[in-house]
Protein backbone atom coordinates (compact mmCIF):
# COMPACT_ATOMS: atom_id res chain seq x y z
CA UNK A 1 0.00 0.00 0.00
CA UNK A 2 1.69 3.11 -1.20
CA UNK A 3 1.00 6.48 0.46
CA UNK A 4 -1.95 7.31 -1.83
CA UNK A 5 -4.28 6.90 1.16
CA UNK A 6 -3.15 10.31 2.33
CA UNK A 7 -4.89 12.05 -0.58
CA UNK A 8 -8.48 13.19 -0.35
CA UNK A 9 -11.08 10.74 -1.54
CA UNK A 10 -14.32 10.29 -3.43
CA UNK A 11 -15.28 11.81 -6.73
CA UNK A 12 -17.55 12.64 -9.61
CA UNK A 13 -16.77 10.60 -12.71
CA UNK A 14 -18.28 8.60 -15.51
CA UNK A 15 -19.44 5.00 -15.11
CA UNK A 16 -20.48 3.01 -18.18
CA UNK A 17 -20.44 -0.65 -19.00
CA UNK A 18 -18.61 -2.76 -21.55
CA UNK A 19 -19.87 -6.05 -22.85
CA UNK A 20 -19.65 -9.11 -20.65
CA UNK A 21 -17.07 -11.69 -21.67
CA UNK A 22 -17.90 -15.18 -20.43
CA UNK A 23 -14.90 -17.53 -20.60
CA UNK A 24 -16.16 -20.63 -18.85
CA UNK A 25 -19.64 -21.14 -17.53
CA UNK A 26 -20.13 -22.21 -13.94
CA UNK A 27 -21.87 -25.52 -13.38
CA UNK A 28 -25.38 -24.07 -13.71
CA UNK A 29 -28.14 -23.52 -16.23
CA UNK A 30 -28.03 -20.67 -18.71
CA UNK A 31 -30.72 -18.85 -16.74
CA UNK A 32 -28.73 -19.19 -13.51
CA UNK A 33 -25.59 -17.93 -15.23
CA UNK A 34 -27.44 -14.93 -16.59
CA UNK A 35 -28.90 -14.21 -13.15
CA UNK A 36 -25.45 -14.40 -11.56
CA UNK A 37 -23.98 -12.02 -14.13
CA UNK A 38 -26.88 -9.62 -13.70
CA UNK A 39 -26.55 -9.56 -9.90
CA UNK A 40 -22.81 -8.91 -10.15
CA UNK A 41 -23.45 -6.20 -12.72
CA UNK A 42 -25.99 -4.43 -10.53
CA UNK A 43 -23.70 -4.59 -7.49
CA UNK A 44 -20.70 -3.17 -9.33
CA UNK A 45 -22.74 -0.45 -11.07
CA UNK A 46 -24.24 0.62 -7.75
CA UNK A 47 -20.84 0.81 -6.06
CA UNK A 48 -19.36 2.76 -8.96
CA UNK A 49 -22.19 5.28 -8.76
CA UNK A 50 -21.93 5.57 -5.00
CA UNK A 51 -18.14 5.89 -5.02
CA UNK A 52 -18.02 7.82 -8.33
CA UNK A 53 -15.35 5.61 -9.88
CA UNK A 54 -14.35 6.55 -13.47
CA UNK A 55 -13.30 3.07 -14.61
CA UNK A 56 -13.12 -0.47 -13.28
CA UNK A 57 -12.13 -3.89 -14.53
CA UNK A 58 -13.37 -7.08 -12.89
CA UNK A 59 -12.48 -10.76 -13.15
CA UNK A 60 -14.15 -13.64 -11.31
CA UNK A 61 -12.68 -17.13 -11.18
CA UNK A 62 -14.01 -20.39 -9.80
CA UNK A 63 -11.12 -22.79 -9.50
CA UNK A 64 -9.09 -22.56 -12.71
CA UNK A 65 -11.99 -21.24 -14.74
CA UNK A 66 -12.52 -17.56 -15.49
CA UNK A 67 -16.27 -17.16 -15.09
CA UNK A 68 -16.27 -13.63 -16.43
CA UNK A 69 -14.11 -10.62 -17.16
CA UNK A 70 -15.74 -7.27 -17.51
CA UNK A 71 -14.91 -3.61 -18.07
CA UNK A 72 -16.92 -0.69 -16.72
CA UNK A 73 -16.62 3.02 -17.28
CA UNK A 74 -13.70 4.76 -18.91
CA UNK A 75 -9.94 4.33 -18.84
CA UNK A 76 -9.44 8.06 -19.36
CA UNK A 77 -11.82 10.98 -18.92
CA UNK A 78 -10.09 13.33 -21.33
CA UNK A 79 -10.68 11.06 -24.34
CA UNK A 80 -13.38 8.68 -23.09
CA UNK A 81 -12.08 5.22 -23.88
CA UNK A 82 -14.00 2.34 -22.37
CA UNK A 83 -12.27 0.01 -19.95
CA UNK A 84 -11.64 -3.41 -21.46
CA UNK A 85 -10.43 -6.74 -20.18
CA UNK A 86 -6.89 -5.83 -21.28
CA UNK A 87 -6.81 -2.29 -19.87
CA UNK A 88 -3.67 -1.75 -17.84
CA UNK A 89 -4.11 -0.40 -14.32
CA UNK A 90 -1.55 0.31 -11.65
CA UNK A 91 -1.99 -2.37 -8.98
CA UNK A 92 -0.14 -0.78 -6.04
CA UNK A 93 0.80 -3.13 -3.23
CA UNK A 94 -0.67 -6.18 -4.93
CA UNK A 95 2.81 -6.07 -6.51
CA UNK A 96 4.31 -7.09 -3.15
CA UNK A 97 3.27 -10.70 -3.75
CA UNK A 98 5.44 -10.74 -6.87
CA UNK A 99 8.41 -9.31 -4.96
CA UNK A 100 7.87 -11.98 -2.30
CA UNK A 101 7.73 -14.67 -4.99
CA UNK A 102 11.01 -13.46 -6.47
CA UNK A 103 12.68 -13.42 -3.05
CA UNK A 104 11.55 -17.00 -2.48
CA UNK A 105 12.84 -18.06 -5.92
CA UNK A 106 16.22 -16.51 -5.14
CA UNK A 107 16.23 -18.23 -1.75
CA UNK A 108 15.57 -21.56 -3.47
CA UNK A 109 18.49 -20.82 -5.81
CA UNK A 110 20.72 -20.22 -2.77
CA UNK A 111 21.20 -16.56 -3.74
CA UNK A 112 19.36 -15.26 -0.67
CA UNK A 113 18.87 -16.62 2.85
CA UNK A 114 15.54 -15.57 4.35
CA UNK A 115 16.84 -15.92 7.89
CA UNK A 116 20.08 -14.04 7.29
CA UNK A 117 20.38 -10.57 8.80
CA UNK A 118 19.71 -7.73 6.42
CA UNK A 119 23.22 -6.47 7.23
CA UNK A 120 24.68 -9.38 5.27
CA UNK A 121 23.30 -7.81 2.09
CA UNK A 122 23.19 -4.14 3.10
CA UNK A 123 26.13 -3.66 5.49
CA UNK A 124 25.34 0.07 5.83
CA UNK A 125 22.33 -0.58 8.08
CA UNK A 126 22.87 0.51 11.69
CA UNK A 127 23.86 -1.91 14.43
CA UNK A 128 20.42 -1.48 16.00
CA UNK A 129 19.03 -3.37 12.98
CA UNK A 130 21.05 -6.50 13.76
CA UNK A 131 17.91 -8.64 14.30
CA UNK A 132 16.21 -7.59 11.05
CA UNK A 133 16.02 -10.52 8.62
CA UNK A 134 14.59 -10.86 5.12
CA UNK A 135 11.84 -13.12 6.48
CA UNK A 136 10.74 -10.51 9.02
CA UNK A 137 10.73 -7.91 6.24
CA UNK A 138 8.48 -10.13 4.11
CA UNK A 139 5.87 -10.55 6.84
CA UNK A 140 6.05 -7.00 8.26
CA UNK A 141 7.51 -8.12 11.59
CA UNK A 142 10.87 -6.35 11.14
CA UNK A 143 9.78 -3.07 12.75
CA UNK A 144 11.09 -1.04 9.79
CA UNK A 145 9.29 2.30 9.91
CA UNK A 146 6.83 3.49 7.31
CA UNK A 147 8.12 6.73 5.75
CA UNK A 148 4.70 7.95 4.69
CA UNK A 149 1.52 9.02 6.53
CA UNK A 150 -0.26 8.41 8.80
CA UNK A 151 2.79 7.57 10.94
CA UNK A 152 5.13 10.17 9.45
CA UNK A 153 5.71 12.15 6.25
CA UNK A 154 9.38 11.84 5.33
CA UNK A 155 9.35 10.68 1.71
CA UNK A 156 9.63 13.39 -0.95
CA UNK A 157 7.57 11.98 -3.83
CA UNK A 158 9.26 14.39 -6.27
CA UNK A 159 12.86 13.41 -5.49
CA UNK A 160 14.78 10.97 -7.67
CA UNK A 161 16.19 8.83 -4.88
CA UNK A 162 19.21 6.68 -5.51
CA UNK A 163 19.29 3.36 -3.66
CA UNK A 164 21.88 4.83 -1.33
CA UNK A 165 19.76 7.89 -0.57
CA UNK A 166 16.67 5.81 0.11
CA UNK A 167 18.62 3.45 2.35
CA UNK A 168 20.04 6.41 4.29
CA UNK A 169 16.54 7.86 4.76
CA UNK A 170 15.04 4.52 5.81
CA UNK A 171 17.73 3.80 8.38
CA UNK A 172 17.61 7.32 9.84
CA UNK A 173 14.32 6.42 11.52
CA UNK A 174 14.43 4.10 14.56
CA UNK A 175 12.74 0.72 14.31
CA UNK A 176 9.13 0.80 15.51
CA UNK A 177 9.74 -2.24 17.72
CA UNK A 178 12.26 -5.02 18.33
CA UNK A 179 12.16 -7.28 15.24
CA UNK A 180 9.89 -10.27 15.67
CA UNK A 181 7.98 -8.89 18.65
CA UNK A 182 5.10 -7.14 16.84
CA UNK A 183 3.74 -6.42 13.38
CA UNK A 184 3.33 -3.17 11.46
CA UNK A 185 2.83 -2.62 7.74
CA UNK A 186 5.97 -1.37 5.99
CA UNK A 187 6.33 -0.32 2.37
CA UNK A 188 9.88 0.61 3.33
CA UNK A 189 10.81 -3.01 4.02
CA UNK A 190 9.74 -4.06 0.52
CA UNK A 191 11.62 -1.21 -1.13
CA UNK A 192 14.72 -2.42 0.73
CA UNK A 193 14.06 -5.99 -0.46
CA UNK A 194 14.23 -4.67 -4.01
CA UNK A 195 17.55 -3.00 -3.22
CA UNK A 196 18.82 -6.29 -1.76
CA UNK A 197 17.82 -8.13 -4.95
CA UNK A 198 19.69 -5.57 -7.06
CA UNK A 199 22.81 -5.71 -4.89
CA UNK A 200 23.02 -9.51 -4.91
CA UNK A 201 21.99 -10.27 -8.50
CA UNK A 202 23.36 -7.10 -10.17
CA UNK A 203 20.02 -6.90 -11.98
CA UNK A 204 16.84 -4.85 -11.66
CA UNK A 205 14.12 -6.74 -9.81
CA UNK A 206 11.54 -5.85 -12.49
CA UNK A 207 13.62 -7.51 -15.20
CA UNK A 208 13.96 -10.64 -13.07
CA UNK A 209 10.20 -10.73 -12.51
CA UNK A 210 9.57 -10.48 -16.24
CA UNK A 211 12.04 -13.29 -16.90
CA UNK A 212 11.02 -15.68 -14.16
CA UNK A 213 7.31 -14.98 -13.63
CA UNK A 214 5.53 -12.80 -16.17
CA UNK A 215 6.80 -14.25 -19.44
CA UNK A 216 6.53 -17.91 -18.38
CA UNK A 217 2.90 -17.34 -17.36
CA UNK A 218 1.98 -15.34 -20.45
CA UNK A 219 1.39 -12.16 -18.43
CA UNK A 220 2.34 -10.05 -21.42
CA UNK A 221 0.65 -6.85 -20.22
CA UNK A 222 2.21 -6.79 -16.76
CA UNK A 223 5.27 -4.59 -16.37
CA UNK A 224 7.04 -1.90 -14.33
CA UNK A 225 5.51 1.59 -14.25
CA UNK A 226 6.79 4.34 -16.51
CA UNK A 227 5.49 7.80 -17.31
CA UNK A 228 7.91 8.08 -20.22
CA UNK A 229 7.20 4.88 -22.16
CA UNK A 230 4.38 4.54 -24.67
CA UNK A 231 2.22 1.83 -23.07
CA UNK A 232 -0.82 0.67 -25.09
CA UNK A 233 -4.00 0.27 -23.13
CA UNK A 234 -2.83 2.22 -20.09
CA UNK A 235 -5.59 3.76 -17.93
CA UNK A 236 -5.21 7.24 -16.46
CA UNK A 237 -5.39 7.56 -12.68
CA UNK A 238 -7.57 10.05 -10.83
CA UNK A 239 -7.75 11.49 -7.33
CA UNK A 240 -9.45 14.29 -5.43
CA UNK A 241 -7.82 17.45 -4.19
CA UNK A 242 -8.61 19.06 -0.83
CA UNK A 243 -11.68 20.79 -2.25
CA UNK A 244 -13.07 17.55 -3.65
CA UNK A 245 -12.38 18.38 -7.28
CA UNK A 246 -11.30 15.61 -9.62
CA UNK A 247 -7.75 15.84 -10.93
CA UNK A 248 -5.20 13.71 -12.73
CA UNK A 249 -2.94 11.52 -10.65
CA UNK A 250 -0.14 13.40 -8.93
CA UNK A 251 3.28 13.30 -10.53
CA UNK A 252 5.76 11.04 -8.79
CA UNK A 253 9.50 10.83 -9.40
CA UNK A 254 10.49 8.01 -11.76
CA UNK A 255 12.70 6.44 -9.10
CA UNK A 256 9.65 5.88 -6.86
CA UNK A 257 7.79 4.14 -9.70
CA UNK A 258 10.44 1.41 -9.88
CA UNK A 259 10.45 0.26 -6.27
CA UNK A 260 9.66 -3.27 -5.13
CA UNK A 261 6.78 -2.32 -2.83
CA UNK A 262 4.32 -2.16 -5.72
CA UNK A 263 5.26 -0.48 -9.00
CA UNK A 264 3.46 -2.55 -11.64
CA UNK A 265 0.83 -2.27 -14.33
CA UNK A 266 -1.36 -5.30 -14.87
CA UNK A 267 -4.76 -6.36 -16.17
CA UNK A 268 -7.52 -8.52 -14.75
CA UNK A 269 -6.73 -11.23 -17.30
CA UNK A 270 -3.04 -11.26 -16.44
CA UNK A 271 -3.87 -11.46 -12.74
CA UNK A 272 -6.28 -14.29 -13.55
CA UNK A 273 -3.32 -16.11 -15.12
CA UNK A 274 -1.39 -15.50 -11.92
CA UNK A 275 -4.28 -16.81 -9.84
CA UNK A 276 -4.33 -20.03 -11.87
CA UNK A 277 -0.59 -20.36 -11.28
CA UNK A 278 -1.21 -20.18 -7.54
CA UNK A 279 -3.37 -23.30 -7.89
CA UNK A 280 -1.05 -25.14 -10.28
CA UNK A 281 2.23 -24.21 -8.55
CA UNK A 282 4.51 -24.51 -11.57
CA UNK A 283 6.78 -21.60 -10.57
CA UNK A 284 6.54 -21.92 -6.80
CA UNK A 285 6.02 -25.50 -5.57
CA UNK A 286 2.94 -25.84 -3.42
CA UNK A 287 4.97 -26.11 -0.21
CA UNK A 288 6.66 -22.77 -0.97
CA UNK A 289 3.35 -21.18 -1.99
CA UNK A 290 1.81 -22.33 1.28
CA UNK A 291 4.82 -20.99 3.16
CA UNK A 292 4.26 -17.63 1.48
CA UNK A 293 0.69 -17.64 2.77
CA UNK A 294 1.47 -18.84 6.29
CA UNK A 295 1.29 -16.35 9.16
CA UNK A 296 4.30 -16.63 11.47
CA UNK A 297 3.84 -16.28 15.20
CA UNK A 298 5.79 -13.66 17.09
CA UNK A 299 8.84 -14.46 19.21
CA UNK A 300 6.79 -14.87 22.39
CA UNK A 301 4.42 -17.27 20.64
CA UNK A 302 1.47 -14.91 20.15
CA UNK A 303 -0.36 -14.76 16.87
CA UNK A 304 0.30 -11.33 15.34
CA UNK A 305 -2.45 -8.72 15.32
CA UNK A 306 -2.33 -8.55 11.50
CA UNK A 307 -2.29 -11.81 9.53
CA UNK A 308 0.51 -11.04 7.07
CA UNK A 309 2.15 -13.76 5.07
CA UNK A 310 4.73 -12.81 2.46
CA UNK A 311 3.08 -10.18 0.27
CA UNK A 312 -0.40 -11.42 1.25
CA UNK A 313 -2.87 -11.22 4.11
CA UNK A 314 -3.97 -14.73 5.12
CA UNK A 315 -7.02 -14.69 7.32
CA UNK A 316 -10.45 -16.23 7.73
CA UNK A 317 -13.90 -14.90 7.06
CA UNK A 318 -17.02 -16.68 8.31
CA UNK A 319 -14.90 -19.78 8.86
CA UNK A 320 -13.31 -19.80 5.38
CA UNK A 321 -9.72 -19.12 4.32
CA UNK A 322 -9.17 -15.77 2.57
CA UNK A 323 -5.84 -14.89 0.98
CA UNK A 324 -5.95 -11.34 -0.32
CA UNK A 325 -4.31 -7.98 -0.75
CA UNK A 326 -5.27 -4.50 -1.80
CA UNK A 327 -3.17 -1.79 -3.37
CA UNK A 328 -3.26 1.93 -4.00
CA UNK A 329 -0.87 4.29 -5.71
CA UNK A 330 -0.91 7.39 -7.85
CA UNK A 331 -4.61 7.54 -8.69
CA UNK A 332 -5.42 3.82 -8.65
CA UNK A 333 -6.98 1.34 -6.23
CA UNK A 334 -6.98 -2.45 -6.63
CA UNK A 335 -8.01 -5.57 -4.74
CA UNK A 336 -7.49 -9.30 -5.20
CA UNK A 337 -9.32 -11.72 -2.89
CA UNK A 338 -8.84 -15.49 -3.10
CA UNK A 339 -11.26 -17.59 -1.03
CA UNK A 340 -9.05 -20.62 -1.13
CA UNK A 341 -11.24 -23.38 0.32
CA UNK A 342 -14.23 -22.11 -1.70
CA UNK A 343 -12.15 -21.91 -4.92
CA UNK A 344 -13.38 -18.38 -5.68
CA UNK A 345 -11.18 -15.44 -6.66
CA UNK A 346 -12.26 -11.87 -7.40
CA UNK A 347 -9.97 -9.24 -8.93
CA UNK A 348 -10.96 -5.56 -9.04
CA UNK A 349 -8.84 -2.83 -10.65
CA UNK A 350 -9.92 0.83 -10.61
CA UNK A 351 -8.52 4.21 -11.62
CA UNK A 352 -9.70 6.21 -8.61
CA UNK A 353 -7.49 6.71 -5.58
CA UNK A 354 -8.92 5.57 -2.26
CA UNK A 355 -12.11 4.02 -3.57
CA UNK A 356 -13.37 0.89 -1.82
CA UNK A 357 -12.13 -1.68 -4.33
CA UNK A 358 -11.81 -4.31 -1.60
CA UNK A 359 -15.43 -3.79 -0.58
CA UNK A 360 -16.47 -4.45 -4.20
CA UNK A 361 -14.34 -7.61 -4.37
CA UNK A 362 -15.89 -8.96 -1.18
CA UNK A 363 -19.43 -8.16 -2.36
CA UNK A 364 -18.91 -9.90 -5.71
CA UNK A 365 -17.43 -12.95 -3.99
CA UNK A 366 -20.54 -13.14 -1.82
CA UNK A 367 -22.76 -13.15 -4.90
CA UNK A 368 -20.78 -16.02 -6.42
CA UNK A 369 -20.68 -17.93 -3.12
CA UNK A 370 -23.08 -16.86 -0.35
CA UNK A 371 -20.96 -18.75 2.21
CA UNK A 372 -18.44 -15.86 2.09
CA UNK A 373 -20.88 -12.98 1.69
CA UNK A 374 -19.97 -9.81 3.61
CA UNK A 375 -21.79 -8.99 6.83
CA UNK A 376 -23.10 -5.47 6.26
CA UNK A 377 -26.31 -5.28 8.28
CA UNK A 378 -26.09 -4.88 12.03
CA UNK A 379 -27.89 -7.51 14.03
CA UNK A 380 -30.48 -6.69 16.65
CA UNK A 381 -28.17 -6.49 19.64
CA UNK A 382 -29.04 -9.26 22.09
CA UNK A 383 -26.21 -8.33 24.48
CA UNK A 384 -25.97 -4.55 24.54
CA UNK A 385 -23.74 -4.59 27.63
CA UNK A 386 -21.12 -6.64 25.74
CA UNK A 387 -21.19 -4.16 22.87
CA UNK A 388 -20.71 -1.29 25.32
CA UNK A 389 -17.71 -3.06 26.86
CA UNK A 390 -16.18 -3.59 23.42
CA UNK A 391 -16.83 0.05 22.50
CA UNK A 392 -15.09 1.14 25.69
CA UNK A 393 -12.06 -0.96 24.69
CA UNK A 394 -11.91 0.78 21.30
CA UNK A 395 -12.33 4.20 22.88
CA UNK A 396 -9.64 3.56 25.47
CA UNK A 397 -7.11 2.39 22.89
CA UNK A 398 -7.97 5.18 20.46
CA UNK A 399 -7.09 7.72 23.15
CA UNK A 400 -3.65 6.21 23.70
CA UNK A 401 -0.56 6.96 21.66
CA UNK A 402 0.40 4.08 19.32
CA UNK A 403 3.85 3.69 20.90
CA UNK A 404 2.87 4.46 24.49
CA UNK A 405 3.28 2.09 27.41
CA UNK A 406 0.14 -0.03 27.65
CA UNK A 407 -2.45 1.06 30.17
CA UNK A 408 -4.25 -1.60 32.21
CA UNK A 409 -6.59 -3.72 30.13
CA UNK A 410 -10.26 -2.76 30.23
CA UNK A 411 -12.12 -4.86 32.72
CA UNK A 412 -13.08 -8.28 31.41
CA UNK A 413 -10.87 -8.21 28.30
CA UNK A 414 -7.81 -10.34 27.59
CA UNK A 415 -5.53 -9.23 24.75
CA UNK A 416 -2.39 -11.02 23.57
CA UNK A 417 0.66 -9.20 24.89
CA UNK A 418 1.72 -7.69 21.56
CA UNK A 419 -1.74 -6.55 20.50
CA UNK A 420 -2.19 -3.37 22.53
CA UNK A 421 0.30 -1.24 20.59
CA UNK A 422 -0.82 -2.80 17.28
CA UNK A 423 -4.46 -2.02 18.06
CA UNK A 424 -3.52 1.57 18.86
CA UNK A 425 -1.62 1.88 15.57
CA UNK A 426 -4.63 0.50 13.71
CA UNK A 427 -7.07 2.92 15.31
CA UNK A 428 -4.69 5.82 14.64
CA UNK A 429 -4.38 4.75 10.99
CA UNK A 430 -8.08 4.33 10.19
CA UNK A 431 -9.08 7.65 11.71
CA UNK A 432 -11.95 8.49 14.06
CA UNK A 433 -14.38 5.61 14.58
CA UNK A 434 -17.81 6.47 13.20
CA UNK A 435 -19.85 3.51 14.39
CA UNK A 436 -19.59 0.18 16.21
CA UNK A 437 -22.15 -2.61 16.05
CA UNK A 438 -22.45 -6.38 16.12
CA UNK A 439 -22.94 -8.18 12.78
CA UNK A 440 -22.67 -11.84 13.78
CA UNK A 441 -22.60 -14.14 16.78
CA UNK A 442 -22.25 -17.87 17.26
CA UNK A 443 -22.00 -20.52 19.97
CA UNK A 444 -19.42 -23.32 20.02
CA UNK A 445 -19.10 -25.65 23.02
CA UNK A 446 -18.89 -23.39 26.08
CA UNK A 447 -17.72 -20.37 24.11
CA UNK A 448 -19.64 -17.51 22.57
CA UNK A 449 -18.22 -15.45 19.69
CA UNK A 450 -19.33 -12.09 18.38
CA UNK A 451 -18.16 -10.14 15.33
CA UNK A 452 -18.14 -6.36 15.80
CA UNK A 453 -18.10 -4.01 12.83
CA UNK A 454 -15.96 -0.92 13.48
CA UNK A 455 -16.38 1.68 10.74
CA UNK A 456 -14.12 4.66 10.13
CA UNK A 457 -13.84 7.01 7.18
CA UNK A 458 -11.12 5.04 5.42
CA UNK A 459 -11.57 1.47 6.65
CA UNK A 460 -13.97 -1.06 8.12
CA UNK A 461 -12.53 -3.53 10.63
CA UNK A 462 -14.34 -6.65 11.80
CA UNK A 463 -13.17 -7.75 15.25
CA UNK A 464 -13.96 -11.23 16.53
CA UNK A 465 -14.31 -11.43 20.30
CA UNK A 466 -14.60 -14.74 22.13
CA UNK A 467 -16.37 -14.97 25.50
CA UNK A 468 -15.91 -17.88 27.89
CA UNK A 469 -18.41 -19.26 30.37
CA UNK A 470 -17.32 -16.76 33.01
CA UNK A 471 -17.97 -13.85 30.67
CA UNK A 472 -14.29 -12.98 30.18
CA UNK A 473 -13.62 -11.62 26.70
CA UNK A 474 -10.68 -12.27 24.41
CA UNK A 475 -10.03 -10.37 21.18
CA UNK A 476 -9.03 -13.16 18.80
CA UNK A 477 -8.95 -11.70 15.30
CA UNK A 478 -9.33 -8.71 13.01
CA UNK A 479 -10.50 -8.76 9.39
CA UNK A 480 -10.04 -5.57 7.42
CA UNK A 481 -11.98 -4.19 4.50
CA UNK A 482 -10.74 -1.15 2.67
Amino acid sequence: MKPERTFSMWATAVAGLMALVVFAAPPATAAERASLADRIDREVRAEMRAQQIPGLALAVLRGDRVLLAKGYGVATLEHPVKVGQDTRFQIGSIGKQFTATLVMLLARDGTLDLDAPLARYLPEVPASWHAVTLRLMLNHQAGIAQLTPPARDLLDLHHEYTDEEYLHLATSVPLDFEPGTSVSYSDTAYVLLGIVIGRVTKRFYGDLLAERVFRPLGMARTRILSDADIIPGRAAGYERDASGSLRNQAWVAAALNRTADGSLYSTVLDLARWDRELSRSSILPRAERDRMWRVDRLQEGDAPFYSYGYGWVSTRWRGHAVIEYDGNWQGFQAAMARYDDRRVTVIVLTNLALCRAQRIAHAVAGIVDPAVAPLRQLRKDSHEALTRDFSHLMEAEARGEPGAVATPEPAGFRLPGSWRAALRRELAAIGPVQSIGVVDESHADDRFERVYRVEAADMVDFFTVRYDASGAAELVGVYQEY
